[in-house]
């Protein structure tokens, strides 16, 4: 997201107003929990306090994640308070030609709202064990392989190997 701040810099206005689209490339997602965003929007205004600029607004939309369980596609609304003070030149903020990108910037903050766990509505009465079968956690799995009864059978193997 492109904020031209042109009249701001020039000194013709307090402050910008924002209220755009906020477009993040597919190419963010990779190493993410997060499949796809749509609706995603900022409101906001941005303001020069002396060699500083401020940023003040909401970010908010709809990010596409898995349920825990089943995998399948939850989407999750979230909403960021964002207000952030910079000068020309911070790492998330470089003012080009009157002109700031707070792309990196959004999305670092849309990050931090993805929730650690997730469940589709309808799964949280989900069935996870059946006759002969139970859905188990990592500690659950790591406890039981060692308590395994052939740890003692391997240690036997692995001394003899000596």
């Amino acid at each position: 997201m492109i904020i031209d701040l042109t009249r701001l810099v020039i000194g013709n206005v307090d402050y910008v107003s924002i209220d755009d689209d906020v477009i993040i490339d597919n190419s963010y997602f990779v190493d993410t929990s997060i499949h796809d965003l749509f609706g995603v929007r900022f409101y906001g205004d941005v303001r020069r306090i002396g060699d500083e600029y401020q940023l003040k607004g909401i970010v908010n939309g709809i990010m596409v994640l898995s349920d825990d369980i089943t995998l399948e596609d939850v989407d999750y609304s979230f909403e960021v308070n964002i207000e952030e003070d910079f000068a020309d030149g911070d790492e998330n903020f470089k003012i080009v030609q009157n002109k700031l990108d707070i792309t990196d910037f959004l999305w670092q903050n849309i990050l931090v709202e993805v929730p650690s766990k997730i469940k589709k509505l309808g799964n949280e009465d989900l069935k996870l064990e059946g006759d002969g079968w139970r859905l188990i956690t990592e500690d659950e799995l790591e406890e039981s392989s060692n308590n395994s009864p052939f740890n003692e059978l391997s240690k036997m193997f692995d001394s003899g190997k000596e």
